[in-house]
């Protein structure tokens, strides 16, 4: 498997691609949190801490949905990596990426169907049914933006990545010559779309039937942009 871009050192298609994926996840993590029982569909480290808190207060029916999440986001991780390590081994990587995505798609497809469907509040089969379907979609997008290659670059958790920032500003500040180097500012601007499109569904957390298609719209895209990155580098190499 080979990198879509060789070069680090200017922003290319494929930062498109993974701050569409940003989006979609701060998206899907606001669409969770007022809908589904606050979970986070894409940050597990929030899921831990929440059924931490949960089971130490004896609240087994309120943890068992951050528990759904974190399975659900494992086991989608897992299916999209076991379909790399399978069937798209030999894909460059933007065309796995772009193939995992098409599956991610589907779960966001399913998932926002499923919630137009719903007449009346979320609850029973039909939240856990949904929190499966946007926490496997997650799981695969970690995979797929992982795939990419991009370093230091992550689409679903930003403890790390925020660590890194506030590292690596500290020191463009403190030492000459006093600028951020590109992947510090790929990874700034990640973690503001994550926040808009976090602040978009908050925004409009009320229109539940039709912001839910949001981040589904979003991971399209991305495969979108991907799919024409793969395309691009197969006719350089023809």
């Amino acid at each position: 498997m080979t990198d879509v871009e060789s070069s680090t050192e200017r922003l290319e298609r494929v930062d498109v691609g993974l701050a569409l994926l940003s989006f979609a996840s701060g998206s899907m993590d606001a669409l969770a949190f007022f809908n589904l029982g606050e979970v986070f569909p894409s940050a597990m480290t929030g899921n831990t801490a929440l059924l931490g808190l949960t089971l130490g207060q004896g609240h087994l029916m309120a943890a068992s949905r951050p528990f759904t999440a974190f399975a659900a986001f494992l086991v989608g991780g897992a299916v999209a990596s076991a379909g790399v390590e399978l069937w798209l081994r030999e894909h460059p990587t933007s065309a796995a990426a772009w193939r995992l995505l098409a599956l991610e798609a589907f779960f966001l497809a399913v998932f926002a169907l499923a919630w137009r469907s719903i007449d009346g509040p979320i609850e029973g089969f039909a939240l856990y049914a949904l929190i499966v379907a946007a926490s496997s979609a997650m799981g695969i997008q970690s995979v797929a933006a992982h795939l990419v290659g991009r370093r230091g670059i992550t689409t679903v958790v930003f403890t790390s990545t925020l660590t890194s920032i506030v590292s690596i500003a500290t020191r463009a500040l403190l030492r000459p010559p006093h600028s951020l180097p590109l992947v510090t500012a790929r990874q700034i601007g990640m973690f503001l779309i994550y926040g808009v499109g976090a602040g978009v569904c908050g925004f409009f957390a009320a229109q539940q039937a039709s912001i839910a298609v949001v981040p589904f719209l979003a991971v399209v895209a991305a495969a979108a942009v991907l799919w024409t990155a793969a395309g691009r580098r197969g006719s350089e190499t023809t």
